[in-house]
């Protein structure tokens, strides 16, 4: 009883952002100061925006994942080891994590920063919780977002396709979404805790996204792949 009582306590608390700060020190005091002041000013990165959009918004919403029993048990055991290293180790104290290597075609697989993550299918998920739109677009125009296999878990979510202004001809069906073979994923190049990055939704162009194009046309053997780096 005491066991289960903690963890309804604790997730109840965890919706807190106040809660997870008074552990997580830095970075992440940096991050909700980042946030709090995006109520009343401009956001300076991704996860802020987040919360001058929604007064509501809270860290959790993007680190509890897709909430099912699978990930709740994997945070619930993150958490537990983040509590010891906070009181019996040394948390890594740096504000900016991560590097910006270029994608190497003799790798095999994406070597971005997003990489190193200890939870990418947590916080993926969570960004496809509420972004199914985004992903379910089709056109070329977003092929960036609708030749993702996360577009495909999409649209098994909503079982509906969204469809640009002007779209020719009728509705379509499903098979208009033909995710390639890529590793990459959406923290390649949504990454939520780095400010002053120049492109529209905090996204870094050349370091970050254009890698990410060259990386997938690789895998695809299809497209430009001398993007990055002009």
């Amino acid at each position: 009883m005491l066991f289960v009582g903690s963890l309804v306590t604790a997730s109840e608390l965890e919706e807190r952002d106040e809660f997870c700060t008074s552990c997580h020190r830095a970075p992440e005091v940096t991050y909700v100061e980042r946030a709090q002041t995006a109520v009343t000013h401009p956001p300076t990165d991704l996860a802020s925006f987040h919360y001058a959009d929604d007064t509501q918004f809270r860290c959790v919403d993007c680190h509890r994942g897709d909430q099912s029993l699978e990930q709740r048990a994997e945070i619930l055991w993150l958490a537990a080891k983040d509590t010891a290293v906070h009181f019996l180790g040394s948390p890594d104290q740096s504000i900016e994590k991560g590097s910006i290597p270029a994608p190497n075609p003799h790798a095999g697989s994406w070597q971005g920063p997003e990489r190193y993550s200890r939870t990418p299918a947590i916080l993926n998920d969570a960004c496809l919780s509420c972004h199914q739109d985004a992903l379910t677009l089709v056109g070329f125009e977003n092929h960036f977002h609708n030749k993702l296999p996360q577009a495909q878990l999409a649209y098994a979510q909503t079982e509906r396709l969204n469809f640009p202004e002007n779209w020719p001809g009728e509705a379509g069906s499903p098979a208009l979404l033909v995710p390639e073979e890529t590793v990459l994923t959406c923290l390649d190049c949504h990454r939520a805790h780095v400010p002053g990055l120049e492109f529209d939704y905090f996204l870094d162009e050349t370091a970050v996204v254009l890698p990410a194009c060259v990386q997938c046309h690789l895998e695809a053997d299809a497209g430009p792949v001398n993007l990055a780096g002009n």
